[in-house]
This record gives C-alpha cells, structure tokens and sequence, in this order.
C-alpha cells in the first residue's frame, strides 16, 4: 500500500510529551534509510509536531494509558485490522501499555519487523513485591513478540536481562539525546520572566513534566514553602506540563500557603524560553526511563537538582551534571537549591560540565544514527526491506554502551 518501506509508532499515550520528541528523532532515522514514518495520536499538538517533521499522523484512537479490559481487546482487534489494511513493514512500539498492545497486534497482523522501545517499565524503583513480579512477567510475554527491545538507559538494559525480559542478542541501550539549540540573550529570559511576572531580584526555580506521581511535585511544592520562610531572597516556582494532579497540586500550594508563587504553567512548547529564564532547575522524579526533562536542563547550561534515582546516577556518572538528593525529601530539595545559591562557582561548574556530558553522551544526532543502524541491521535479517545505499551501520554486539 506505501511506495517505499513504511513504520508506524504506536504509543500507550499519544499525547504531547518527552516521548513524542524522540518519536521525531526516530523519524529521522526511518527517513535516513528511505522508510516513511507514521505515528498513531489523535493530539492535536502532538500531530502539528509530526506534520512539521515530515511524519505522517494516523488519527486512531485504540491505545491510552489507562487499563480497561473491554476496551483494550476491541482497540487490539482494531489495531491488527489497522496493520492489515496499511500493511506497515515495521511496527515500533513504545510504553508498557502501547508495548503490549502494540506488539501482540503487529504479531497478529504478521508485520515483517517489531521494536519495541523500554521509556521505563511499568514497575519501577518504588514498585512493590507484587508488582515488579507481575509487571516482569508480563514484559517476558510481550518480549517474545518483537525483534528488539531497545531501552533508554545501560539501567533498564542491565534490569531487563536480569528479569529474563528479552536476552542480549534481542537488548538494546541507546540513551535518549535532545538536539542542540542556540543559546538564548539576556533580553529574551527577561521578556520570558516578565510575562511570568517574576521580578529581576527573585529566585525563579523551574521544573517540568506531566502532572502525576511519577514526578514528585508535592516534595518540590514542600521544599518551596520551606525556602520561602529561610532564604534572604524571594523564591517562586514554575511548572510546565499538564496531567491528572493538575487540581489536586493547586490545592496543595494553596494549602501550604504559597499558592501565589507557585506557576502552573499548563502545556508550553517554549520550554528552552522558560529554562533560560529560570535561575535553577529542580527535577524531583521518584523515577524515570532516562529524563528528557534532566536532558533539556543540561542542554540550557542551567544548575540543576535532582533525584538520586538510577537513570539520574547514570548520567551523573559520566560527569558532576547536577546535585542530587534522596527521592521524596523536602528538606535536602531545598538545602540542594540553597547550596546552589550561596556558591555560584558550584553553579558555573555543575552548568558547563552537564553541557559537556551532553554534547558527548547524549546528543540527538548519536541517537539518530544508533536507532537508523539499528532498524538497519533488522531490515537486513528480515532481507525484504531496502535502504538507501552507503547508511547501513552494523549495531554493536550488546547495544551501545
């Protein structure tokens, strides 16, 4: 039905997100050896992103990330009949909830080539007995239905073969990466703080991600209210993102009292704007795949704290990047913002060195060529794909390191 080799991407949420910037990235890659890129999402936002990338959008609404049986099995069937029709020659899933759905239906419809990439598993560092056994054993099923299972982090890599989830010809690690940006003037942040009413002389602290357990915004919203009443000088805090806390974290600044510093800034796309303009970055998550939020701040050159989480202490082990504190603990939030703030040294240091370990770890063109070898290498096995000659790179033996 295409005229050239054709993938589409199925997400368990399709809406505007980190995951949505590395679909585009991985359109990239389908495009470097002559492949179409499709994306499955009915968000508006997230559609006008792929339009302007050259992605091509199948508005279907068959995978979200809530769990409801019935409507799971009709969206499955209508996936596979989705896959059928289209006649896609690879399928890459993306998720635990898009994963297992997506990759049962792209068995089912025959689909020549199946990826499926780990963002994070459904169990995580917080995870109990039960779920984490679960969870794994589901993902073990689902691993016998693709032909690569790629994750975000050497973490994940590490955790899915000592759970048995896949095995080391079938896992991969190719860390997320964010492209390079232009540095923004001294005029810009001031027109960006301007219009988030934040004076000169303030303490702007800025985080950033959807609005739910995961990202750990009551500690951050405790930590605020403590900085309010022990530091010199005013601070306030700015959020970007939107999710299912949205009221409920609201009405937790209101009831700590500093509702009124607090921004909810709802959905942005001028994130680089806001990093620029922001005096620290504080990223309080209790667990991650690998952040693209921890990524955009080290590309920004901003001073950053941070959780001690694996995928954090992955990227800080390739240099000083951030202060990192203990999951769930206001008070070391707070006395991380107030070391950064008393030393600006510290904060010179930790900013160009998080540059540094992004330009040479990270960066989006690495991602680009580790996913096109990759997609490469299995168009090569499944010997009916083409690819546009002089760009096929072998993947190296256990993934890149």
């Amino acid at each position: 039905m295409h005229g050239r080799p054709s993938i589409l991407h199925i997400v368990g949420d399709s809406r505007f997100g980190g995951g949505t910037l590395v679909i585009a990235q991985l359109g990239r890659a389908a495009a470097a050896l002559g492949w179409q890129p499709y994306v499955l999402t009915t968000d508006a936002e997230a559609k006008a992103y792929y339009h302007e990338r050259g992605i091509s959008v199948l508005a279907e609404d068959v995978v979200r990330r809530s769990i409801h049986p019935l409507r799971d099995a009709a969206g499955l069937f209508r996936l596979v009949r989705i896959l059928r029709e289209h006649r896609f020659d690879a399928v890459h899933t993306h998720t635990s909830k898009g994963g297992m759905v997506g990759r049962l239906a792209a068995c089912l419809a025959r689909t020549p080539i199946i990826v499926h990439t780990v963002h994070g598993f459904a169990f995580h560092e917080q995870s109990g007995w039960f779920a984490r056994t679960a969870y794994s054993a589901l993902e073990r099923l689902a691993s016998h239905w693709c032909d690569a299972i790629v994750c975000v982090s050497q973490f994940h890599a590490r955790l899915a073969l000592q759970l048995g989830i896949g095995n080391s010809a079938k896992v991969f690690a190719i860390p997320n990466g964010v492209e390079a940006l232009p540095k923004f003037s001294n005029d810009s942040a001031a027109r960006t703080r301007l219009a988030l009413r934040v004076p000169p002389e303030t303490t702007l602290l800025f985080s950033m991600g959807r609005l739910a357990p995961q990202k750990g915004f009551p500690w951050l919203i405790d930590a605020v209210a403590i900085l309010r009443k022990t530091c010199a000088r005013p601070v306030e805090l700015a959020i970007a993102g939107e999710g299912p806390l949205s009221d409920e974290l609201r009405e937790y600044a209101r009831a700590r009292g500093i509702r009124e510093h607090v921004h909810f800034l709802g959905f942005r796309r001028d994130i680089a704007e806001l990093l620029a303009a922001s005096d620290i970055v504080v990223l309080p998550s209790l667990w991650e795949g690998l952040s693209i939020a921890l990524l955009e701040a080290m590309r920004a050159g901003r001073p950053i704290v941070s959780t001690t989480i694996e995928s954090n202490l992955e990227v800080a082990g390739h240099g000083e990047v951030a202060l990192l504190v203990p999951p769930k603990d206001a008070e070391a939030l707070a006395g991380a913002v107030v070391r950064l703030l008393e030393d600006s040294g510290l904060r010179t240091r930790l900013a160009d060195e998080a540059q540094r370990v992004l330009a040479e770890h990270y960066s989006e063109d690495r991602v680009v060529a580790a996913y096109r070898d990759l997609y490469a290498q299995l168009s090569r096995k499944r010997s009916g794909l083409s690819c546009a000659p002089g760009r096929v790179h072998a993947v190296p033996k256990g993934g890149y390191q």
